[in-house]
This record gives C-alpha cells, structure tokens and sequence, in this order.
C-alpha cells in the first residue's frame, strides 16, 4: 500500500506540473500578444519616379487616301506600319475566301521551302558551327517566349520562321538530317496541287508613291495634318479623343499611306499642371501601355480661358506600334525624381507634427522624419536623408502594416 500511494503522489505532482506549465505558457503567450504586435516591414531603398502630366493625345500625320476599284475579299500582302515602295502589291482581291485560304497555304510553303534551301546549302559542312546555331536558338527561344509573354503574336509569327531557319541548319550539320531534297520535292508537288484549285488570279492594287502603309483609315485623314493640327481647337480635340473609331474602311478604301516618320500630336492639358513648361521646350512623352519614350519638341502651346492649354507635340521617331492609332493615351515627363518609396499606408504624423514613418529597429519601434519629394497616389518620394539624425536612412526597415504603434514600443 505505501508504494501505491508513493506512485499516486507522484503522478498527481506530474499532473500539476504540466498544468503549470500549461498556464505558464498562456500567460507568456498573452504578454507576447500585447508587447510583441506583429509588424510588417519593407526596406527603404532607392526609387526614380517620374512627376508626369496623363493626357489623350490624337496622332496628326500628313497622310494619303489608297482607293481601289474592284469587287472581291482583299488579302492585304504587308502590315501596317511597313514602308512601301512606289507601285508596289499593297494587297490583292480575290472571289472568294476559298482562294485566300489556299493563297496563304502556299505561302506558307514557300516559307518553308526557302529555309529548307537555305539549310541544304550546309550539307557536307563541318561541325564547327553547331555551338553558334545552339547558342543562336537559344537567344531566339528566349525572345520567342518574350514576345508570346508580351502578347506580340505579330512580332512572334515573324521570328518563328527564323527560329525553324536555325533548327534545320543545326540538323544539317549534326548530321541528323543528311539532305532535304526529298522533302522540298515533296512542297513543289503541294504547291502544284494547291494552284491547280485556285479559280482565278487576284487582282493587285499597287502603291502610287512610297510611304508607311495603314490598312486603317478613320474619317479624320483629309481633316487633320501637319498644317491643320495648329488650327485645332479644345472642343474638336475633345470630340475626336471622344469618339469611337469606325470598324471598317469606306467602300473602294483600302488604307492610306503616310508620308515619313514625323508626327504631331495635339492634347489639351491642365494650365496650372504645366507650371513652367514653355513653347519650344524639348521634353520626352511616354505612349501607350507600353511606355515606349519618346523625345518631342512643344510647337505650339496656347493657354485658354478655361484654364487648360491646347499642345502641339512634334516627334521625328517613328513608332509603328502605334501606326495605326489616331487616339492614344500618353504622359508628358515633367521631371524625374531619385528618393526613397514609401507606400502611403506607412506614412504616420510624428508627436511635433512632421510626417515619417515607423520603423523596426531590432525589437523596437522608432519614430523617423521623411522629407517629401514628390506624392503619388499609392506612394510617397521622400528624400534619401542617411546622414540626418532622426530621419530615414536607405535599408531602414519601414513598418508598413502594425497595430497600436509608438516611438519605443517593444515588438518582439
């Protein structure tokens, strides 16, 4: 009997122990709960951002109507944004799809033919240029996938044809593929088999004069062009930038063709926003979703009653991404500003009322001061103030989500 009770003592002191221990941790862990208030940080580094003016923009160019004077399906033979020489085939008509789709198909295997000859050329070469084609499909691999990334399907239906170009020559000299002469035999019997099914020949429509092709044309080309455009006015910029472009050419209209690379673009733009910026002034654009940037000259800046101004840009860069466009959305540069980024949310008042943020030193909360350069929507630009005493250094660890913050504040 006294060992039982010996072995009941001790389990009953085991059993108190681990509640101990269990209420022991709860305290702990409510103490950490209200001394140790998870933080979120971000490091303060480096940013330059641009102080910018968001405007709609219309393209002005001299440009010229390309009439036709047949019925039929048009297949246009170059892309927009493609320079075409003097009475060159800008597209054919044809009677029917059916003639377009076997067209193409033996397009496609002409493509195909001339990188099969191209290759056959290196047949008996030695195997000294296997690292060059192995390295070069690389490079194209990487900007095919670019381009597909990008949703450039264009840009990545042209290099397609040089990637299999490279593929075919690498067999060739690998030896994997000891000549294409069967295969190229094969194509010139499809080809023949395909024209045998084409009704009739198409009827190409030739080019008068040299000049970027745009299959597109939107009612505006004999209305606005390089002399016009200082003449617009705010309500008819409006309108245009307004407006909805139509879905389809005039009857007999096949596209139009512009004259060089020089373009104008007329805005209307905020008076107060444009501070200091004056006609003549050299200042970079940046177009379209893509940002692409672009060094333009302020021909023409008129101030209006209603306190906005009406600009003319002029650039001499030819953009054939936007060929195509006659409204696009763009941004003046104003300036460029070096700072550190600070997300809005971060931003506190400290006890003397200037603005800072929180940072996390250690496992202490401390309070620094921010110097504002510029304030965007989701973020601030403040100064890179390193070497103040009480201000924000680079590679401080910014708070940027954390409950019931305070100078000194004890967080883990």
């Amino acid at each position: 009997m006294e060992e039982s009770d010996k072995r009941r003592a001790l389990t009953t002191r085991i059993i108190w122990a681990v509640i101990g221990v269990f209420f022991l941790l709860m305290v702990v862990s409510q103490v950490m709960i209200y001394f140790g208030t998870p933080v979120r940080t971000e490091t303060a580094t480096l940013y330059t951002a641009s102080e910018s003016i968001s405007f709609k923009g219309i393209y002005v160019r001299d440009e010229k109507l390309v009439s036709y004077n047949t019925d039929g399906i048009i297949s246009y033979t170059h892309t927009d944004g493609s320079k075409i020489a003097k009475n060159s085939v800008i597209a054919q008509v044809y009677r029917t799809r059916a003639d377009i789709s076997v067209r193409q198909q033996i397009d496609d295997l002409l493509r195909q033919k001339e990188i099969l000859n191209d290759a056959q050329s290196l047949v008996g070469a030695d195997s000294s240029q296997l690292e060059s084609f192995s390295r070069q499909i690389g490079e194209k691999h990487s900007k095919l996938l670019q381009y597909i990334y990008d949703e450039n399907y264009e840009a990545a239906s042209d290099m397609k044809s040089e990637f299999l170009n490279l593929q075919s020559k690498r067999e060739i000299v690998k030896g994997n593929e000891t000549s294409y002469e069967n295969k190229i035999r094969e194509i010139d019997d499809e080809i023949v088999s395909l024209r045998a099914k084409i009704n009739s020949e198409p009827y190409d429509i030739l080019i008068p004069e040299t000049g970027y092709f745009i299959s597109h044309v939107d009612g505006y080309e004999s209305r606005l062009n390089s002399t016009s455009v200082f003449e617009l006015t705010e309500a008819e910029i409006d309108a245009i930038t307004s407006a909805d472009e139509p879905d389809e050419n005039p009857k007999g209209v096949i596209g139009k063709l512009v004259g060089d690379y020089t373009w104008y673009m007329a805005a209307v733009l905020d008076t107060v926003k444009l501070g200091t910026v004056f006609e003549g002034a050299q200042v970079s654009l940046r177009i379209g979703s893509s940002n692409q940037k672009v060094k333009a000259e302020i021909v023409s800046l008129k101030r209006q009653a209603d306190g906005r101004s009406i600009a003319i840009f002029k650039c001499d860069m030819f953009l054939a991404d936007f060929i195509g466009s006659r409204v696009e959305q763009a941004r003046l540069i104003l300036d460029d500003h070096q700072g550190i980024m600070i997300p809005n949310a971060a931003l506190r008042s400290g006890p003397d009322g200037s603005m800072g943020v929180f940072i996390q030193d250690g496992i202490v909360v401390r309070f620094r001061k921010i110097r504002q350069i510029l304030a965007q929507e989701d973020y601030t630009l403040a100064a890179d103030t390193s070497s103040q005493e009480g201000y924000l250094s680079l590679y401080d660890n910014i708070i940027v989500e954390g409950r019931d913050l305070y100078d000194g504040k004890i967080i883990g």
